[in-house]
């Protein structure tokens, strides 16, 4: 796997970032428009793509593809070079917002500079599939180009669509993730439905739990079939031993099922595609993100599906990084898998409902399995299950 993300680029960085206290930022002017006040949010420090990707080409591209084009640089570029045109391989990536700063921006300048004089370079940037098509022409990849955008759920559907891609023998490996970036039309659009935390805080099943915080970031996974990883003598890091995607249609707070029945289905499905009970997951690597009502929903899955199973809340230290999130959250549960243990949260605090959330970081008692959330605000769901690889 490989990542650019605020817990670093790959499973050692992230492994140490666990252990360090959260390093929460702040954001408020853009280019072309100013948050009403200094946002807190968790931002990609040091962020600079031409030490990464050489300045030829990255002039008319926007923050999303760089981000994207940097984790695949970073992760995977020996792999496009050693494979042969037929066989390097395709792309499935998650998002929710995608090229919104670029259009945004786009008719901010129209209507700031003119039309006759903003750059039509940049009209490019202004379709969600642009990070993924800038990577397949930059890595001449002639497989799929696939932009998967399900809302918060994004990267964990991508994931999926790969798996389903490799079960049905259209490809032998696939590169698969999330993608994010922080925007001023993304918070604007946040802030205005009530998600985001008023006090900068971020308490997963928090009893003072306010609201979440913006994140950002890429993570991105080689996902193929055994036989493809035996071939090109490749270290398994993991298995995903089941996967599961559904809708809820029923709506509550902010738009989250108060029953939590897509969250529970989800999470079952996983669990029977894997082959497994639920008393087999070691942890779960928990969607909560200091929402009320969306971690409310989950709690009252997980107490019933998953009563003493350890929880842990990753966006405590990644922030909501949306489409990006499932994925961010998959590299964190697996640096903790590869670790043995299930990193903390901190200092604790009270609860809202009773959920087994891990504030001392500890051992994990049984490594084999993890299961990862994702539960967005408009009704998709989404679980993976982590099968741990030595």
């Amino acid at each position: 796997m490989s990542a650019v993300s605020c817990l670093g680029t790959n499973l050692s960085e992230i492994a140490a970032s666990l252990l360090a206290p959260p390093r929460i930022g702040a954001v408020q002017n853009f280019e072309f428009h100013s948050l009403p006040a200094s946002q807190p949010c968790f931002p990609v420090r040091d962020f600079d793509p031409e030490a990464i990707l050489g300045k030829k080409g990255l002039r008319t591209k926007d923050r999303a593809t760089k981000l994207l084009l940097s984790a695949l640089e970073l992760g995977f570029k020996s792999l496009f070079e050693s494979a042969s045109d037929e066989s390097r391989p395709g792309l499935s990536i998650g998002t929710t917002f995608g090229s919104v700063s670029s259009i945004g921006d786009f008719l901010s300048d129209a209507i700031v500079n003119g039309s006759h004089n903003v750059n039509p370079q940049a009209f490019a940037n202004t379709v969600i599939n642009s990070p993924t098509s800038n990577a397949n022409i930059r890595y001449a990849s002639r497989a799929l180009s696939s932009t998967v955008s399900t809302s918060f759920n994004a990267g964990l559907d991508a994931l999926a669509y790969a798996v389903m891609f490799l079960r049905q023998g259209h490809a032998r490996s696939l590169l698969a993730g999330g993608l994010e970036e922080i925007s001023y039309y993304a918070c604007t659009g946040l802030a205005a439905t009530g998600l985001l935390s008023p006090s900068g805080s971020l308490l997963p099943f928090g009893q003072e739990a306010a609201g979440t915080l913006p994140g950002e970031g890429c993570a991105v996974f080689c996902v193929e079939t055994e036989a493809s990883a035996q071939e090109r003598g490749a270290t398994v890091v993991a298995e995903i031993a089941g996967i599961a995607s559904c809708f809820d249609p029923k709506k509550g707070p902010l738009g989250y099922d108060p029953d939590g029945h897509g969250a529970r289905h989800a999470m079952k499905q996983a669990c029977a595609n894997a082959g497994i009970s639920p008393e087999k997951i070691g942890f779960v690597a928990a969607s909560a993100n200091g929402v009320a009502a969306a971690d409310d929903m989950e709690a009252l899955a997980l107490s019933d599906l998953f009563p003493k199973t350890p929880v842990v809340a990753y966006k405590s230290r990644t922030g909501e990084c949306m489409g990006a999130s499932p994925c961010l959250s998959m590299a964190c549960a697996l640096a903790d898998m590869k670790a043995g243990r299930i990193s903390g949260l901190g200092s604790a605090y009270p609860l809202r409902r009773n959920v087994n959330l891990v504030f001392d970081t500890v051992p994990v008692a049984s490594k084999q399995y993890a299961l990862v959330n994702s539960f967005s605000c408009d009704g998709y769901c989404g679980s993976i299950v982590l099968k741990n690889r030595t």
